[in-house]
C-alpha cells in the first residue's frame, strides 16, 4: 500500500504567492502597437495584452539568473528568484464587466461552471499520466483563488501600476499624452486611489530601422513632458523567423474559461495545448528581459516607496498614543461632537454603499497591508491587518472586517513557514503559540468572516475560498513541523464545510453526481494520510507497514536450520508497533468515496488511477471474508467495474 498521493501542500503555498496575492498590472495599447506585435507574432489574430499575460509568470518565462532584490519595512534586504505579477485589461474595462457601482454584492465565481470545468478536464486526462488525480486538485485549487475581480473590501486586485503600450515609428508624445489624460479623467469608483499607480510606458520599436540612440531621445522626451517612466522593447519583423515557442497563460479565470469552452465546441483536441500561443523565439526572449527590467527597475522601487511613505506618515501616527488616545475620544463623545463628524466626513465610512472613501486612511492602510504582503514581507502584514481590522470593526464594516481576518489568518500562516533564508527552513512554533493561533485567531476568525459572508451578503463562494486557502495553509504547517494532532480535526472540518456548500448548491439547481464533491473527498483522503503520529525516526516503518514476508522469510530460515517451527502460528503483521500512530483506514474511506462519484459519473479512468495508485488498504485483487467484501457493498462495486 502507498502512502497518501496528491498534491503537496508546498505546492499549494507557493500556488497562492503565483496566482493570488501578487501585483495586477493593468495594460492600454494603441492601434498601431497591436499592428506591430501581429507583424512581429506573424500572427493577426493576436493581441499584445493577450502574448504579453503569460510572461508575468516568471517561474515560467523569467531570465536566466534572475534575482528580484525586496527591502521590508526594518531595511532588510533579501533576494528572491522569483517575482510573479498579473497583466490584465484596462482598469476600466474590469470595471465595466464586474460592475462594482452596484452595492450590493456578487459571488467570486460560479459553483457550476467550476462543475462543468472539472467534468472536462476528468474526461481528457491522460491515462499514461503520473498522477492525473493530483492535477484535478491542483487545476480546481487555480481556478478558485485566480480572480481580477475589482471589489471594495480589498485592494489585492486594484492595480498596482498602468502600462501604455506605444509604437515608437507611428506614436507620437502627443498621442500617449492623450491615452494618459483619458485614463486620469475616467470616473474611476469612489474608494480607488488613483494617486498611487505607476504610470510606464512599454515602447515597441523595429530594430532594423530605428536606432537605440533615437529610442533613448524619445524615452528622454517622455521623462522630460510627461514625468513618466519608460522601458524599450526592441521588436523583430522579419518573417525569417521560423523558430517558434509555445507559451500558456495560467491565471485564466473561470468565467473566461467556460467561455472558451463554449467557443471550441466540436473542435477535436490536437497535440499540446489548444490554448498555448506560439511567439517567435526572438521575441519570447525580448519580453523576458523587458519584463523582468520593468519588474526590477521600476515596479518593486515603486511600491517599496509608498510603503515607506505610507508607514511614515499614517501607520506610524496611528500606533502613538496620541492617536490612540484622540481614537477613544473620538468614539466617546460621537454622538455630541459635531465638529469632530465634520473633521471626518470625508474620511469615515459610508455605510449606506458599504465602502471606504479614497482619502480615508483606511484605505490607504488596507492597501499598505497588501501590497506588503506582495513583497513577502508577511510579519509585517499580519501586524498591518491586525491593526487596521480594529477600526473596520468600530465603524461596524463587517465585510471589510471578514475579508481583513481571512488576511490576517493567511498572512500569519504564510509568516510561519516562510523560509529564514534560502536554505534555513522556519523555527518550529512552541505550544502556547500554536494554542493562540488556534483558540485566538483562526477558529473565532474563521466562523465570523463565513458567517458575514454567507448570511450577511450572501457570498458563498467568498467563505469557499477561505475554508480551501486556510485548510491548505495548515495541513502545509502540520506537515513541515510534524505537529498533525494540533491541525487534523481543523483541516478535516474546513474541507467538510467547503463541500457542504458547493453541495448544497448543485443540489438546489438539481445536478447529479459532482466531480468537485470527488475531487474534494480524495483531498480529504491524502490530507488525512498525512496524518500520521509516528515520530521522525521511526517514519521508515510506514512504507512496509502491512507487509509480513519479511517474517516469513525468517520462519522459513529457521525451518532449514532444524529449528522447530510452529506452522500454525499467526505471524504479527509489521505496523505492530504503529498501531494507533496512524489514520490509513479513514483515509482509505474517503478515497472510496471518491471512487463512488467518479463510478457514478461513468468515469473509470479515475477510479482505475486510484487504484493503480494503492491508496487503498483493502485488497482489491481477490474477495475475501470480511464483511466489507460484501457483494452489496461500494468496495465490491469498485471491484466489479474495474474488472478485478
Amino acid at each position: 500500500m502507498a502512502l497518501s498521493v496528491g498534491v503537496d501542500p508546498s505546492t499549494i503555498r507557493q500556488l497562492l504567492l503565483q496566482h493570488t496575492f501578487l501585483p495586477l498590472i493593468s495594460l492600454q495599447l494603441t492601434h498601431n502597437a497591436d499592428l506591430m506585435f501581429q507583424q512581429a507574432c506573424q500572427n493577426s489574430l493576436i493581441l499584445v495584452l493577450q502574448a504579453i499575460q503569460p510572461y508575468g509568470n516568471n517561474a515560467k518565462h523569467g531570465v536566466t539568473g534572475q534575482a528580484y532584490k525586496l527591502t521590508n519595512t526594518q531595511l532588510i534586504t533579501r533576494m528572491y528568484g522569483l517575482f510573479p505579477v498579473r497583466f490584465e485589461p484596462l482598469l476600466p474595462e474590469l470595471l465595466t464587466v464586474h460592475n462594482p457601482s452596484d452595492s450590493k454584492l456578487t459571488g467570486l465565481f460560479s459553483i457550476s461552471s467550476l462543475e462543468l470545468i472539472l467534468k472536462k478536464l476528468s474526461q481528457s486526462q491522460d491515462a499514461s499520466q503520473k498522477n492525473p488525480f493530483s492535477d484535478l486538485y491542483l487545476n480546481m485549487f487555480r481556478r478558485v483563488i485566480t480572480s481580477n475581480k475589482v471589489v471594495l473590501f480589498d485592494t489585492l486586485n486594484h492595480p498596482v501600476s498602468q502600462i501604455f503600450v506605444i509604437d515608437f515609428e507611428n506614436d507620437s508624445i502627443e498621442v500617449l499624452r492623450q491615452m494618459i489624460v483619458e485614463f486620469r479623467n475616467f470616473t474611476f469608483p469612489k474608494y480607488f486611489q488613483m494617486s498611487d499607480l505607476l504610470v510606464h510606458v512599454f515602447i515597441l520599436y523595429n530594430a532594423n530601422v530605428s536606432s537605440e540612440s533615437e529610442v533613448a531621445k524619445f524615452q528622454n522626451d517622455i521623462r522630460t513632458n510627461l514625468t513618466v517612466t519608460s522601458t524599450a522593447v526592441p521588436m523583430s519583423l522579419s518573417e525569417a523567423d521560423t523558430q517558434f515557442v509555445r507559451v500558456a497563460y495560467d491565471n485564466v479565470t473561470i468565467d473566461c474559461e467556460v467561455q472558451k469552452m463554449s467557443f471550441q465546441q466540436g473542435k477535436a483536441t490536437q497535440e499540446g495545448d489548444e490554448d498555448d500561443l506560439q511567439i517567435p523565439r526572438e521575441l519570447d526572449i525580448t519580453l523576458r528581459g523587458s519584463i523582468f527590467e520593468y519588474i526590477s527597475k521600476f515596479l518593486i522601487p515603486h511600491m517599496e516607496r509608498k510603503i515607506r511613505t505610507w508607514d511614515d506618515l499614517i501607520l506610524s501616527p496611528k500606533k502613538s498614543i496620541a492617536s490612540q488616545f484622540f481614537s477613544v475620544s473620538r468614539k466617546l463623545f460621537k454622538s455630541s461632537g459635531e465638529l469632530v463628524s465634520q473633521a471626518h466626513s470625508v474620511e469615515s465610512y459610508n455605510s449606506v454603499h458599504n465602502y471606504y472613501h479614497r482619502s480615508s486612511p483606511e484605505q490607504s492602510i488596507r492597501k499598505l497591508a497588501d501590497w506588503s504582503l506582495m513583497l513577502k514581507d508577511f510579519k509585517y502584514a499580519y501586524s498591518t491587518y491586525d491593526l487596521i481590522k480594529k477600526d473596520y470593526t468600530n465603524d461596524k464594516a463587517w465585510v471589510y472586517v471578514a475579508a481583513t481576518q481571512e488576511m490576517c489568518i493567511i498572512s500569519l500562516l504564510l509568516a510561519q513557514t516562510q523560509p529564514l533564508a534560502s536554505d534555513t527552513l522556519p523555527q518550529p512554533p512552541d505550544k502556547n503559540t500554536l494554542r493562540k493561533i488556534r483558540h485566538d485567531i483562526i477558529e473565532p476568525y474563521i466562523d465570523n468572516l463565513s458567517y458575514t459572508f454567507k448570511s450577511r451578503f450572501n457570498v458563498k463562494t467568498y467563505a469557499i475560498k477561505s475554508y480551501l486557502v486556510v485548510a491548505e495553509l495548515l495541513l502545509n504547517m502540520s506537515i513541515m513541523f510534524n505537529i498533525p494532532w494540533w491541525w487534523s480535526d481543523l483541516i478535516e472540518s474546513y474541507y467538510l464545510k467547503c463541500m457542504m456548500e458547493i453541495d448544497a448548491h448543485l443540489a438546489s439547481i438539481g445536478n447529479g453526481p459532482q466531480a468537485i464533491k470527488a475531487v474534494l473527498y480524495e483531498r480529504i483522503g491524502y490530507s488525512i494520510g498525512q496524518f500520521s503520529y509516528v515520530p521522525y525516526g521511526y517514519r521508515n516503518l510506514l512504507a512496509s507497514a502491512f507487509e509480513t514476508e519479511e517474517n516469513e522469510n525468517k520462519e522459513m530460515e529457521k525451518e532449514k536450520d532444524g529449528t522447530y517451527v510452529n506452522v500454525l502460528k499467526i505471524l504479527p503483521p509489521k505496523d505492530n508497533a504503529i498501531k494507533g500512530l496512524t489514520r490509513f483506514r479513514k483515509r482509505s474511506l474517503w478515497y472510496i468515496l471518491s471512487m463512488r462519484e467518479w463510478l457514478k459519473l461513468e468515469n473509470l479512468q479515475q477510479v482505475k488511477s486510484l487504484v493503480d495508485d494503492g491508496v487503498l488498504q483493502f485488497n482489491m485483487k481477490e474477495t475475501t471474508g470480511e464483511w466489507y467484501d460484501r457483494h452489496d457493498l461500494i468496495l465490491a462495486t469498485i471491484r466489479a467495474s474495474i474488472g478485478e
